[in-house]
């Protein structure tokens, strides 16, 4: 599933799900965002690090690194720091969500609502473009 880079990513979605991974795609691409997929942890993060997306949508149970292990390495390096990530999980776990905040997240969604309810699909798309617009003003 992973596919040719465009300069001009706004997002890159590291998740290993191919069903839920084109879901999203679709859901954010429908919204005018361009987004790129990346299977697992590993490449996440060697993709953000070398093309710096606009935002990173970060699944948290992944091969190769896990969504902690990604989110630590984004955060300590200079070049990927001030990206904006946003977890994307099946868990909604106090602990996990805790652990995401206290390692720089910017927002945490449940998968399980997000492809189900359309109120919570429109609500993530806006909160992506705003997250997204307060990037390009920093």
């Amino acid at each position: 599933m992973d596919q040719t880079l465009d300069q001009t990513l706004d997002i890159l979605l590291i998740e290993d799900s191919p069903s839920q991974g084109l879901q999203i795609q679709l859901l954010l691409q429908r919204a005018g965002f361009k987004v790129h997929i990346a299977t697992d942890g590993g490449k996440g993060w060697r993709q953000a690090h070398a093309t710096a997306p606009r935002l990173i949508l970060l699944d948290v149970n992944l091969p190769t690194l896990d969504g902690f292990q990604v989110l630590t390495r984004l955060k300590r390096d200079r070049t990927t720091a001030n990206i904006p990530v946003i977890i994307l999980s099946t868990s909604n776990h106090v602990s996990d969500v805790e652990r995401a905040i206290s390692l720089g997240i910017d927002d945490y969604w449940v998968k399980g609502d997000l492809l189900a309810e359309k109120n919570a699909a429109t609500l993530f798309c806006e909160a992506v473009g705003q997250l997204i617009n307060a990037g390009a003003t920093a």
